[in-house]
């Protein structure tokens, strides 16, 4: 029985330590700057970090999992109004686009492990704009793991509340 229990223990960490070295796992935003917006808010110094409040209702946060030979995510503050396509997602690294069904602005994201529990992630949104593509905003935003995420309620226009641990 303590044969059987050290092997359990042992393989647990096993997979905790494994999961660590890759993108597979809950996150939740942390900082975010602001590199580009026509809308940035009065006083905005481009280029710096702001910290996220970590207990705030409404965290980006998103759950990245192995599906088949690869990775999907979910960003749990929105619902089916978003579309998520990953691009490309490797143990190190995410690429996807966020799509919003009602009015076809696209954000990309650009995602990679930064060290075992931090995820640094580049932003640009786009938007259809008069028949073209217009670039609507360009930030970038570092991410936290964290043990679990789960959506608390219903939609909001916030969007979805979200509870991180």
């Amino acid at each position: 029985m303590r044969r059987l229990a050290l092997l359990l223990w042992l393989g647990g960490g096993l997979a905790t330590a494994h999961a660590a070295d890759t993108i597979e796992g809950y996150w939740q935003d942390t900082e975010r700057r602001i590199l580009y917006s026509p809308d940035a808010p009065p006083g905005y110094v481009y280029g710096g970090w702001t910290e996220v409040d970590q207990q705030q209702t409404y965290p980006a946060a998103k759950q990245i999992r192995r599906s088949g030979r690869g990775y999907e995510l979910v960003d749990l503050l929105y619902d089916d109004e978003e579309q998520i396509k990953v691009v490309h997602a490797g143990d190190g690294g995410i690429d996807f686009v966020r799509t919003n069904r009602l009015s076809g602005c696209a954000t990309s994201h650009s995602c990679v492990l930064d060290q075992a529990d931090a995820l640094f992630c580049t932003l640009e949104t786009r938007c259809p704009q008069a028949g073209t593509e217009q670039v609507l905003w360009r930030g970038e935003e570092r991410y936290a793991r964290r043990v679990s995420c789960e959506r608390d309620g219903k939609r909001q226009q916030q969007g979805i509340p979200v509870r991180c641990r």
